[in-house]
């Protein structure tokens, strides 16, 4: 098969453009060959397009009569989901400005702070301020440093942290209002919510998915407490952890306001001496016992009595014969008096889902 001439022409032009240099005049000859044969078994058409055909996009488009204006992209994936809206709008906001607050009433009181309902940009939230004795500069450093952990929005069983207020000495956690309150409200106030066998059973299931998911964070979130007063009860009835109750390093160390839920071994030890996981266990076999017996844990004894008589006494919650075979034998297992002998939430959540067949 010969070259026609004008794909001669085309490859002495492509022979005058300068070249690399190569070691021998051989290895020069060698590759043009390849080249050229290369060229010859491409088909006609191919050949044709490839050689003239060979227009920049926006050249082709202006032919064409196309608009090349840019256009700025929008995010809008989130649109027509309720819970994502929510979280899509608010999860752009990080630091808020204290005057974009207004406070409409004080909802409790206690040593962390105070816990505030009131809106922010047409949103309804709930605002906590910290207590803390004096706001140093390291404070301040250490609080932006550490509250933009909280802020989960990939999970739907965890509450974030949608924004804070650092403005000393004022440092203000702000996370979304939940109407029906804590898991604690729902389950010992009057609150007009039926919780049955099945509700009581899905609340399990969304506390051990979102404790499963925190789980797999890397450093993990040592400081968040777990119990049904930390678990708050969204407008369709999903349970989700609150990661604004999560103490910061700064915070008083080595207070503990719920000791009714906490491991033995959290109660005797120092925090860093203890396996933090399994200790979430623990506590979330205190809410399973809560959410089955309807009843407050040791709900006759001072938060001190309760955390002295667990840590040197041995005290322990009784599992009633109402209790099907099935729960009563999860929560012995995930209250083993051995934190290596509890297992994860990731084990125990296929045992949750067989429950609710």
């Amino acid at each position: 098969m010969g070259l026609s001439s004008r794909e001669v022409t085309r490859v002495a032009r492509w022979r005058r453009v300068p070249s690399p240099k190569f070691a021998s005049a051989t290895q020069y000859g060698t590759l043009l060959i390849l080249l050229t044969v290369w060229f010859l078994g491409l088909d006609e058409d191919f050949r044709e397009s490839r050689i003239e055909c060979i227009v920049s996009v926006p050249e082709l488009a202006n032919q064409l009569g196309q608009d090349t204006e840019k256009i700025p992209y929008k995010d809008q994936s989130w649109l027509g989901f309720k819970t994502r809206s929510r979280d899509g709008t608010l999860s752009r906001h990080s630091f808020i400005n204290l005057k974009e607050l207004s406070f409409n009433y004080k909802i409790a009181v206690k040593p962390p702070g105070e816990t505030w309902r009131g809106m922010w940009q047409q949103n309804d939230i709930v605002a906590k301020i910290l207590n803390v004795r004096e706001v140093k500069p390291r404070v301040v450093r250490d609080f932006n440093d550490e509250y933009p952990r909280l802020r989960i929005f990939s999970h739907p069983n965890v509450l974030p942290v949608i924004g804070c207020c650092c403005q000393p000495p004022t440092l203000i956690v702000i996370n979304q209002y939940m109407p029906y309150g804590s898991l604690y409200t729902v389950l010992h106030e009057s609150t007009g919510i039926v919780v049955d066998t099945a509700q009581a059973l899905k609340f399990a299931i969304d506390i051990c998915k979102g404790m499963a998911y925190l789980h797999t964070l890397e450093p993990y979130i040592e400081r968040l407490y777990l119990s049904s007063k930390h678990i708050m009860i969204d407008d369709d009835l999903t349970a989700r952890i609150n990661m604004a109750d999560a103490k910061f390093s700064f915070q008083e160390k080595g207070k503990m306001y719920d000791p009714a839920w906490m491991s033995p071994e959290a109660l005797q030890k120092k925090q860093d001496e203890t396996n933090v996981k399994a200790s979430d266990m623990w506590s979330y076999a205190m809410i399973l016992w809560e959410l089955a017996t309807r009843e407050v844990p040791f709900a006759d004894l001072s938060p001190m009595q309760t955390g002295m008589k667990i840590a040197l006494e041995g005290l322990r919650v009784t599992i009633p014969l109402g209790i099907s075979q099935h729960m009563s034998r999860l929560i012995h297992i995930c209250m083993n008096e051995d934190p290596g002998k509890r297992p994860s939430f990731e084990m125990i959540l296929p045992i949750l889902d067989k429950m609710k067949e």
